[in-house]
């Protein structure tokens, strides 16, 4: 199927649990597409998030889920 036409022709012709079993696939694509992945969403909500005079030592150990307070 190459064209919007013959798809549709297609899902005309499904029984009706055919038709529910592809809709909530489309919705699962639909989501899965709008959703950023994991490690992009984490990075959107860390964006900025670093405090003034934070060495960048310690910010990499807590991103490594070390605890590096009171060293630089």
């Amino acid at each position: 199927m190459s064209s919007i036409a013959e798809i549709e022709s297609a899902i005309e012709k499904l029984p009706a649990p055919q038709v529910e079993e592809l809709a909530g696939w489309l919705e699962a694509l639909r989501l899965r597409r709008a959703t950023p992945p994991p490690v992009e969403s984490w990075l959107q909500r860390a964006r900025g998030a670093a405090l003034p005079g934070l060495a960048t030592a310690t910010l990499m150990a807590l991103t490594r889920g070390e605890s590096r307070r009171g060293r630089s």
